[in-house]
């Protein structure tokens, strides 16, 4: 048997008698859940914690400050932190012998957690009404619904197209330059959290720079595909849609905002323009304004969006 081996038997072993200890209610002063905490952490290679007591008494381990990176004898340190300080992906976690470090396991575990929680959360019923934004629905019954089903998602129920027809224009009538929109999308919960702040700061920058607003709406249940009817059915110039974003790891708060000049239906992804990851580590609701009304401009300027337009994020 090799020493390190030996070691982590014994530590196992430790362990294990501790926690028996304790179901039996014979927890001595030598097998706290310090040690015990202590003992994992040896285990697994990441003593990056201490014990502290809570309020209730009860001892739980408090980590220290993570590194910003996990990497031991880089070639060149300095191009590795400044690396690392450009992402909050997970770069440079490093390793113990052959797997992931226990502390990156498990925060991989807890964003997988965060993703699959997004996709099934909800916006609340009264969310909408306090943004003064028409409340509408797509063809989705319920959440599972629109998750087995995305085309359902991409066209408004018959009672949606009902509340939606007094606020289009008569004919003669003026039509909207932009049709603001707000879909809940694969993830409701970045709505909640970064969805008001995004619809104030897009308001703002679009009557700044004169564009004629038609009813902002929120469609539950929503696809990005749900934007081309509502543009299509109130005739605007160009639809806009903050939408949740499909989460990854850890970024169940993200937005995205799809712009499209002559909404059509079943428009394609090369004529929209996209902004994504607005949230508060990524893309400000300010710059996704200002963005968004520089696209909507050279848009309607060159009668083309998307791909054609030539413009991408940072490029003028």
């Amino acid at each position: 048997m090799s020493q390190r081996q030996s070691v982590d038997d014994a530590v196992v072993e430790s362990i294990v008698e501790a926690v028996l200890r304790r179901m039996s209610g014979g927890a001595s002063a030598a097998n706290t859940p310090a040690q015990v905490n202590a003992a994992l952490h040896a285990l697994s290679g990441t003593a990056t914690g201490t014990a502290a007591p809570g309020a209730d008494g009860i001892e739980r381990c408090q980590p220290e400050p993570r590194p910003i990176h996990a990497v031991t004898g880089a070639s060149d340190p300095t191009q590795l932190e400044a690396l690392v300080a450009q992402t909050p992906s997970r770069i440079a976690m490093g390793r113990a012998g052959c797997r992931l470090r226990t502390d990156d396991y498990l925060r991989t575990r807890e964003g997988h957690a965060d993703a699959r929680d997004a996709v099934h959360s909800e916006v609340p019923p009264d969310w909408a009404a306090r943004l003064k934004l028409l409340p509408l629905q797509t063809q989705c019954r319920d959440r599972n619904h629109y998750l087995l089903y995305p085309n359902a998602g991409r066209r408004l129920c018959e009672a949606s197209k009902t509340a939606l027809a007094p606020h289009i224009a008569a004919a003669g009538s003026p039509v909207p330059d932009v049709q603001l929109i707000v879909g809940d999308g694969l993830s409701p919960n970045a709505i909640v959290q970064n969805g008001e702040a995004t619809v104030l700061a897009m308001g703002r920058a679009l009557s700044a720079a004169g564009f004629r607003l038609g009813v902002p709406c929120f469609v539950r249940f929503a696809r990005i595909g749900v934007a081309d009817e509502i543009g299509v059915l109130t005739r605007a110039r160009a639809s806009v849609i903050l939408v949740g974003e499909r989460p990854g790891l850890g970024t169940g708060d993200s937005l995205s905002v799809y712009i499209a000049i002559g909404p059509k239906l079943g428009q394609d992804n090369a004529e929209k323009n996209c902004i994504s990851n607005v949230r508060p580590i990524g893309i400000r609701p300010e710059e996704a304004a200002a963005q968004t009304v520089l696209i909507l401009q050279r848009g309607f300027e060159r009668g083309v969006g998307g791909v054609a337009l030539g413009l991408g994020w940072g490029r003028r």
